[in-house]
């Protein structure tokens, strides 16, 4: 059986998982008010609910959802790979970002919190 997904605007280069998929599964990608079928193989796996690329992103290229631009690839990310804080950079209010560089690109991972002084 094949996963499913949503491409809200036609302009997106991700979709959005409905559920969780597994590295390998096909994904049936419905663009939102169209007939239009879209199928791809998952390269990793994508949390429930979570976005992927649908074709493949350069570093430095937006990250288009909704039609509109929530950020930029912070390294080249290929169709079906698993899209979040770990390959692109929020354009909106970051202002935690100034200053420090940039992280490389890898895996999601989850970061330890610590105290503030």
């Amino acid at each position: 059986m094949s996963l499913k997904a949503l491409i809200i605007h036609s302009d997106d280069n991700v979709a959005n998982l409905i559920g969780p998929g597994e590295k390998g599964q096909s994904v049936v990608c419905t663009t939102e008010g169209t007939s239009q079928r879209l199928t791809i193989r998952l390269l990793e796996d994508v949390p429930p609910n979570h976005k992927f690329a649908v074709r493949d992103i350069k570093a430095g290229d937006a990250v288009i959802k909704y039609g509109l631009n929530i950020g930029r690839a912070s390294c080249d990310i290929r169709k079906g790979q698993y899209v979040h804080v770990h390959n692109i950079e929020s354009n909106r209010g970051r202002g935690d970002l100034s200053g420090k560089t940039q992280a490389a690109c890898g895996s999601p991972r989850r970061q330890k919190k610590t105290a503030k002084s």
